[in-house]
């Protein structure tokens, strides 16, 4: 039992529901932040919560694949974030924990690719993404990059604290 729980699958298959569970209220907190006006915008964030969501249903019928959907779903999803707030919103700053989430891919190239592609996002000049959907001022955008980055390092430390459990050594 505990050897499976701990399996990259399971691993997967929690944080996938985690964050299915807490895409309704991302937008909640942006329109908190930044007010209704320029807030609303925010609920086009929830795009990616069914397939969230949907990672469990496709760990059952595809055994293994749990790991590298989710990777791809958040690495995505962050990417079209990225236009939807603009780069001043630093919510680029959960390309970080889709890094991290390389780790539940198959070893070798794909593992190191996984963990280096979401990084490649941070690269990509902010040009490329042209305007955000979302206009902010300023002060908006900064109140924003700090909810943003507190978020991002909450779910670095979850995955981390997580993926610990895979390395621990087995307890008698």
């Amino acid at each position: 039992m505990r050897r499976s729980a701990a399996s990259p699958e399971a691993t997967a298959c929690f944080l996938a529901l985690v964050l299915g569970a807490n895409g309704p209220f991302y937008p909640l907190y942006v329109i908190a932040v930044v007010g209704w006006a320029a807030g609303h915008w925010a609920f086009l964030t929830m795009g990616a919560m069914p397939l969230f969501l949907a990672i469990p249903l496709l760990a059952r019928r595809a055994p293994g694949m749990a790991g590298g959907a989710l990777w791809l779903v958040g690495t995505l999803n962050t990417l079209w974030c990225m236009k939807l707030l603009g780069p001043a919103s630093l919510v680029g700053a959960f390309l970080l924990p889709c890094a991290g989430l390389a780790a539940l891919l198959p070893a070798g190239w794909a593992r190191l690719a996984g963990a280096g592609l979401p990084l490649l996002g941070l690269l990509v000049p902010h040009a490329w993404f042209g305007a955000a959907i979302l206009r902010l001022t300023a002060g908006q955008a900064a109140r924003l990059a700090g909810l943003n980055l507190f978020s991002a390092g909450c779910l670095t430390g979850l995955i981390g604290l997580r993926l610990g459990g895979l390395i621990a050594p087995e307890q008698p």
